[in-house]
């Protein structure tokens, strides 16, 4: 099996944006969804706080 690694230049670059806060927060994903993020996953942290992960493509 032969794999290659390949620059993809015309491929979509991305942003990323990592926000910690209440784990029961829907403010938070309706505010950065309508900037335009994605929700990617969520680590949910010690206690009631969680990290959320979003991407965005960046034009």
């Amino acid at each position: 099996m032969k794999v290659r690694s390949q620059m993809q230049s015309s491929g979509p670059t991305w942003e990323y944006l990592v926000i910690t806060s209440e784990a029961e927060s829907p403010g938070v994903l309706a505010e950065y969804g309508a900037q335009g993020w994605e929700l990617v996953t969520v680590v949910r942290e010690f206690g009631t706080r969680a990290t959320f992960y979003f991407k965005r493509r960046k034009f």
